[in-house]
């Protein structure tokens, strides 16, 4: 199914996430799971996995900061 960002909508339904909100809060999503992953690979040894990840997961830090103060 894929990713689904969280019901982020009030009451009277008048919220919505625009899509430079929408981008920062998947940016975020990934870099959470992607620090999950990390831990996991350092966890059993997975030494070059884990240095790909913490890559991985500073990129998408980096995308969700420019589209949550640029958005």
């Amino acid at each position: 199914m894929g990713w689904q960002p969280e019901d982020t909508s009030d009451p009277g339904g008048t919220a919505r996430l625009d899509g430079m909100s929408l981008r920062h809060e998947q940016a975020v999503y990934i870099a959470d799971m992607t620090r999950e992953l990390r831990g996991m690979a350092a966890g059993v040894g997975l030494e070059l996995l884990s240095y790909l990840l913490a890559i991985a997961e500073e990129e998408a830090r980096e995308q969700s900061r420019r589209t949550h103060y640029h958005g």
